[in-house]
């Protein structure tokens, strides 16, 4: 998407809403009345080139919720904290940043016998094609760090810590909800893949 178009997309979206909420590596999760943003436009012309990893192309104080799921394991740390410091730069005074992201705490949990976890190692070796199909947590620990450009896995405790370094307050643990759609189709591992954390722009 050229710039000027991109440009047009944004300031289009900002005239017409006041509630204005930024998405962050939208995939096919688009979601009506959002900014969808992504690095890449899956063939649609209702995604807006965004690189999370660089400022974004937004105004300060704009936004009222910036939301990401499954996206900011794909960066590096340092990239990771540079988007954390853009959405708070782009949300209002009050705006709540959501970040929904895989859980290292409950793939390490792996290891323990729970039943759903054993269905979840025996899940992912036979539908995630793994390098070795053998079904043993440290098989589906080492796909899930090594496919799908993942960089750096997080745990409640780490996030909290980023989002409170990017200068966030009032961080806190929220249960999954219907902005969520990641493994949507296999409800019985949404929760064991996914925690979010919201937290605040100090007002």
């Amino acid at each position: 998407m050229r710039r000027a178009q991109r440009k047009r997309l944004i300031e289009r979206y900002l005239a017409e809403n006041r509630v204005r909420k930024l998405q962050l590596g939208t995939a096919r999760n688009v979601q009506p009345g959002w900014l969808n943003t992504d690095l890449h436009g899956y063939g649609r012309t209702d995604v807006v080139y965004l690189d999370a990893r660089k400022p974004f192309p937004l105004p300060d104080a704009s936004f009222d919720l910036v939301y990401s799921e499954h996206m900011i394991e794909h960066l590096t740390y340092a990239d990771g904290q540079r988007c954390l410091r853009e959405s708070l730069r782009v949300l209002r005074p009050g705006g709540t940043v959501r970040i929904a992201t895989p859980s290292l705490e409950r793939l390490a949990a792996l290891y323990a016998d729970g039943d759903v976890g054993a269905r979840y190692v025996q899940w992912s070796v036979e539908t995630l094609d793994p390098e070795v199909a053998v079904p043993l947590p440290g098989v589906v620990i080492n796909n899930f760090f090594r496919s799908w450009g993942h960089r750096f896995v997080y745990d409640p405790d780490t996030l909290r810590h980023a989002l409170e370094t990017a200068g966030f307050v009032n961080v806190e643990e929220v249960p999954l909800g219907e902005l969520e759609r990641h493994l949507a189709d296999t409800p019985e591992f949404r929760a064991l893949e996914t925690f979010v954390l919201e937290a605040r722009r100090a007002g």
